[in-house]
């Protein structure tokens, strides 16, 4: 039986690993360009309140992004709204992800342990909606994920034609400069919501792939199938039910921090830079721009200071995440199994 069982093991049961190492690696310094770009973009704006003026258009090039091409004051008026519009539709979607995967990790157990100790009947009932469940969470991530994704990707398109144009064009190199500082922290910005979807993305896939194919070997052995055949499907599902735990986890505990630090950071900065644009004074403007100089590295240390807090808890959760599943399949009696059903029934 076991060669035979062998025998339909999907190939990339073991492989097609989702790969979270660049969003884990660099998901702090990501998450530090969200203030970063906002301080440098309130610089800009406090430059861009001097006399106006419109961009050199190079000959045979096609103005995209940039809707007033002879007003850079309207240019980064047009930037203003696009950002403050980005940012405000992340927070909200990724506090949405946050709500919705961290549900995963109960559900998860519920699936290993229908796998581990429920009869045959029970299992066709209700492993499938455990595993609908899961797949709707996800699901609704990536959908919400994609959103910020297309809108971050919208800013930085029009920031890279504003840096080009200015580049070919502008004799202000401070105004030059600070564009430049902005796109690239845009940029990482960027990158950080793609790789949230990624990640997001890939969970979906190992999930079909995983728990589909159980759920058909089930079926196809039916009420006869063996405890140690039960015991060897387990055995192999449980790495990919620990992957896609701690892949849940970590898009948790970006997208909360995100949340956590645009509600007490970002949206004050966004918020109150309105008035930058309509600085008069050149001794005005000079003290405005001291000043974000100046708030900056503290704002960046507190920030810093509350990723690498919830990196290193983390970390001590995937330390332990392989074993308390272990845990939980090896202790959860018959007893507490009976009453974790009857929650799901409820």
């Amino acid at each position: 039986m076991y060669i035979s069982f062998l025998a339909v093991i999907p190939k990339n049961l073991a492989g097609n690993r989702i790969d979270n190492g660049p969003l884990l690696k660099e998901w702090q310094d990501w998450l530090l360009a969200n203030l970063i770009a906002v301080n440098y973009f309130n610089s800009l704006q406090a430059l861009a309140s001097r006399p106006d003026f419109g961009f050199t258009i190079p000959v045979g090039y096609s103005v995209k992004y940039v809707q007033t091409s002879t007003s850079f004051f309207q240019t980064i008026s047009q930037l203003d709204t696009q950002i403050r519009s980005a940012l405000n539709g992340a927070r909200n979607d990724l506090n949405r992800v946050h709500t919705g995967m961290k549900r995963v990790p109960e559900k998860l157990e519920t699936m290993a342990l229908l796998v581990k100790q429920a009869p045959f009947d029970l299992l066709l009932a209700l492993f499938p909606d455990s595993f609908n469940d899961i797949e709707k969470l996800v699901n609704d991530s990536l959908v919400v994920l994609r959103k910020p994704g297309k809108n971050f990707e919208q800013v930085l398109n029009l920031l890279t034609e504003i840096d080009y144009l200015l580049t070919v064009g502008s004799n202000d190199q401070m105004i030059s400069l600070q564009v430049y500082d902005v796109k690239t922290q845009w940029a990482l910005l960027t990158q950080l919501v793609i790789e949230l979807s990624n990640r997001a993305e890939a969970t979906r896939e190992s999930l079909l792939l995983q728990f589909n194919w159980v759920l058909q070997e089930f079926i196809r052995s039916g009420p006869t199938f063996p405890d140690t055949l039960r015991n060897f499907i387990l055995l192999l599902l449980l790495p990919k039910i620990v992957e896609i735990d701690r892949t849940s986890d970590l898009l948790v505990m970006i997208t909360k921090t995100y949340s956590d630090i645009s509600s007490q950071f970002t949206d004050e900065q966004i918020g109150g830079n309105g008035h930058l644009l309509l600085l008069s004074q050149e001794q005005e403007r000079q003290r405005y721009l001291n000043k974000l100089h100046r708030d900056l590295p503290i704002q960046v240390v507190q920030i810093a200071r509350l990723a690498l807090k919830q990196h290193k808890e983390f970390l001590q959760r995937d330390k332990n995440r392989q074993a308390n599943y272990q845990t939980l399949l090896a202790e959860t009696s018959h007893a507490d199994f009976t009453t974790i059903i009857n929650k799901i029934n409820k």
